[in-house]
């Protein structure tokens, strides 16, 4: 089960628009830069987690904007 946290929406609209222009090995490259180099840690939350659960909404929000495109 992937740990849930909170972000800013414009922090995952960047990541999305990222991938959309370089791929996902790029925006998860990214992703994990940010994460060790700009968050905090907190209660026994990893690297992993908080890398995991931007990466899984950035996801989210790819699915949705694709999803909406095809109803277009």
């Amino acid at each position: 089960m992937i740990k849930q946290f909170e972000w800013n929406e414009d922090t995952i609209n960047y990541f999305t628009e990222l991938e959309e222009l370089n791929g996902i090995a790029h925006v998860s490259k990214r992703i994990l830069e940010f994460v060790i180099n700009d968050c905090d840690l907190e209660d026994g939350e990893t690297i992993q987690d908080l890398f995991n659960d931007i990466l899984n909404k950035v996801e989210i929000n790819l699915q949705t904007k694709y999803d909406s495109l095809s109803i277009i």
